[in-house]
């Protein structure tokens, strides 16, 4: 894995869901020390905490692991916010995702 993606992706879906490292910490049952640690970097979650943080945050576990360019940081922004969206309103994203890439086609 390239460093900085689970850190900074730990980090974005934290502060999208409006949370701070302490609630986040309680929530997967570690010390908010531990978790710091985890959001830096400077330790790696054992597999039971990845899957808890994943759980949590409403982040994509493969998309964490397998890195290729799809997986921009915006994707996973995206991807956290859409989390939050009901289907209606998901919908209407992607019928305008749709029409954009569309137009983004016919313009080349």
């Amino acid at each position: 894995m390239e460093k900085g993606i689970l850190g900074n992706a730990i980090r974005t879906a934290r502060i999208n869901m409006n949370l701070t490292q302490e609630q986040v910490a309680e929530m997967v049952d570690i010390s908010p020390i531990h978790f710091k640690h985890l959001e830096s970097e400077h330790r790696m979650p054992s597999i039971e905490v990845l899957f808890k943080l994943c759980d949590v945050l409403n982040l994509s576990l493969d998309n964490l692991l397998f890195v290729s360019e799809k997986n921009r940081p915006i994707l996973q922004d995206i991807n956290n916010y859409a989390h939050k969206c009901t289907d209606k309103q998901l919908q209407v994203i992607l019928a305008a995702m749709q029409v954009m890439v569309a137009q983004n086609t016919t313009d080349t």
